[in-house]
């Protein structure tokens, strides 16, 4: 397990670290979210409630969200049905600050892409070639590589749509 703690986002070197479990997925999401402080983007066909539904990323986002004005936090989503099952935390905090976090439903068009994505600040990327597995990389400073991930999720943006669904307080 790395000490992510000793990462900082846009400073430390251009390195890639691999990760392989569940835990370190959960760490490297929440310290990235932790250290981003003008944009984030997520693409998580459910939003993993064991990665974004906990009660530390939840406080992490919305400390990024009450930074300021400038901010800005784009999720795409495409199991709806799942995130609303599990009254995720995240969707309750979206409908309370709607100004910063943005959420939607992928087009049928992207169905099938099956990665898992966290970009934060443009520089700072956790990045899981299959969603449904924890293996993966994270990384604290490249921008090379997260303009190629902000690409392809922008591509995915212009084509989603906001769903109502996801827009309501579930109790």
């Amino acid at each position: 397990m790395h000490d992510l703690s000793k990462f900082r986002l846009g400073r430390s070197p251009d390195e890639i670290l691999t990760i392989e479990t569940r835990q370190e997925t959960i760490n490297s999401a929440l310290e990235l979210t932790k250290q981003s402080t003008h944009k984030l983007t997520i693409f998580s066909k459910d939003l993993e409630p064991c990665v974004y539904n906990q009660p530390d990323f939840l406080e992490a986002l919305k400390n990024l969200a009450l930074i300021g004005r400038h901010v800005q936090i784009r999720i795409l989503v495409s199991k709806i049905e799942s995130i609303i099952s599990v009254g995720h935390g995240l969707l309750n905090l979206a409908s309370r600050l709607p100004s910063y976090i943005e959420l939607r439903k992928i087009s049928l068009e992207y169905k099938n892409f099956n990665k898992a994505i966290l970009i934060a600040d443009e520089i700072g990327y956790l990045y899981r070639e299959n969603a449904g597995r924890y293996e993966g990389n994270i990384n604290f400073n490249s921008r090379r590589e997260c303009k190629n991930y902000l690409d392809t999720f922008q591509e995915m943006w212009e084509t989603a749509l906001p769903d109502k669904n996801l827009r309501k307080i579930h109790l």
